[in-house]
């Protein structure tokens, strides 16, 4: 792999990440269009990944640090008054992450081979715009409750699938369950900020795997991941407050399709 490759799979990893579209399914197709490409397994998407989930950290650093403290608040008195304000975010993204957890594991070795078929892909990119046309529709006005979370952590889990967009069922369950798009916005960032960094811990074992002379295309790739991402995050609230997602729907209609049919 090229540094020129790991730049662009990097740029569209931090753009798909966020954005409604399937950031999985989206390295499954450009890698195979690549010509001369190797797939160098799950490790390099990982860290892809993990440097996404960096400028979700910057993005949100208040709303992060809010949450940390609101921990400690759990334990400290002084920062009762944080934990209670912030109490549903924290335990939401708790019992999210259990069954994504679960899922995720379970399903890990179904689907590295998906990663090598791009025409399953189209298949899910189709299942995530209908999803968002669907979801589009809803007025919600709720909050972020632990069943709700838990619902929501579920598709969070299914989506390791590549052609599933993690940020857009996740947003589109939240909306079937009456969560108001505002939190919802938020919730579904902040949320996959303990499921990218298991995923990461996941790979840390592969780490000896890793040629050296691969490492400054890994560096790029992560950097360009990063910016690219940071876009990404600002973009992807504003559409889905205000609930203009059906643009991305037919984008993955359209992409789906093309996956099916040529690749």
């Amino acid at each position: 792999m090229t540094t020129g490759m790991a730049v662009l799979l990097g740029l569209i990893q931090g753009l798909t990440e966020f954005l409604p579209v399937s950031s999985s399914g989206h390295l499954v197709l450009a890698q195979s269009l690549m010509s001369g490409f190797s797939q160098p397994g799950l490790l390099f998407d990982t860290l892809l990944h993990l440097a996404t989930l960096f400028a979700v950290l910057l993005f949100f650093r208040e709303r992060v640090k809010n949450l940390m403290l609101a921990f400690f608040g759990i334990f400290f008195q002084q920062y009762r008054i944080v934990y209670y304000q912030n109490k549903n975010f924290l335990w939401g993204i708790v019992i999210a992450s259990i069954p994504t957890a679960v899922i995720g594991l379970s399903l890990e070795n179904s689907v590295e081979h998906l990663f090598a078929t791009p025409s399953f892909v189209g298949y899910f990119l189709i299942f995530t715009s209908v999803l968002l046309v669907l979801s589009d529709k809803m007025k919600s006005t709720g909050e972020v409750t632990l069943p709700r979370s838990f619902f929501i952590g579920i598709m969070q889990g299914i989506a390791v699938i590549p052609g599933i967009s993690r940020s857009g069922s996740t947003v589109a369950v939240g909306l079937f369950l009456g969560i108001k798009r505002e939190e919802m916005a938020e919730f579904t960032f902040l949320m996959s900020v303990p499921a990218i960094f298991g995923a990461a811990l996941l790979q840390v074992r592969h780490l000896e795997t890793l040629p050296v002379a691969q490492l400054p295309a890994y560096g790029m790739g992560m950097f360009a991941a990063f910016l690219s991402g940071l876009f990404a995050i600002s973009f992807m609230v504003y559409f889905i407050k205000r609930a203009n997602l059906k643009v991305f729907a037919l984008y993955c209609l359209v992409l789906g399709i093309t996956a099916i049919i040529w690749m």
